[in-house]
């Protein structure tokens, strides 16, 4: 079943009429975290990145060896495998950091409401909507990541991207799907 074929709400910018389908999906507690596969992919490309980078540094100097046979050429091709070894090195940090990030992001579904846990082990982030509370889905693309907010009626949000979660959509449709409300293209 699609969000689409839940009431929308009304507007006086409450919930429309909360069904008994609506109440039943609310009954089963979900906990959505992301995929350990791909999280596990994303820290094996970080150490995939870490090995290339050392390559490409390794071929970089390999260019420049014997120091007699310097020329243009050999300089500019040491130069372009150093810029790649680079590249790829600060490319590692990046995925590790990110594979770990998303390792802690999860949402909780019960019949209370919605409650996020985003941020790091360190600073951990966390929101909890009820139900009722909840007056908005919006989406909207920025740069090349999928944006998705939550409202609630008392102003708190939760924004989450394709970088938080590695299917916001499904979350979004999870969360519309428990309240009733479409999710509005923004």
């Amino acid at each position: 079943m699609s969000s689409s074929e839940f009431p929308t709400p009304n507007t006086g910018g409450q919930l429309g009429a909360v069904t008994a389908q609506i109440e039943a999906h609310r009954a089963k507690p979900m906990v959505w975290h992301n995929n350990r596969f791909f999280i596990a992919c994303s820290l094996t490309g970080s150490a995939i990145c870490l090995f290339f980078a050392g390559c490409m540094v390794l071929l970089a100097i390999s260019m420049l060896i014997p120091l007699s046979a310097i020329g243009f050429m050999r300089v500019l091709g040491a130069a372009q495998w150093g810029l790649g070894g680079l590249c790829m090195g600060l490319m590692c940090p990046w995925l590790w950091k990110r594979g770990m990030q998303m390792a802690q992001h999860r949402v909780t579904l019960d019949a209370r409401g919605v409650d996020f846990k985003m941020g790091t082990k360190k600073k951990p982030i966390g929101v909890f909507l009820p139900w009722e509370q909840v007056s908005a889905i919006k989406h909207e693309r920025v740069g090349n990541a999928q944006q998705y907010t939550v409202e609630g009626s008392d102003g708190s949000y939760a924004r989450f991207t394709s970088y938080t979660f590695f299917r916001p959509k499904k979350v979004a449709r999870l969360i519309a799907e428990r309240t009733g409300l479409a999710i509005q293209e923004g």
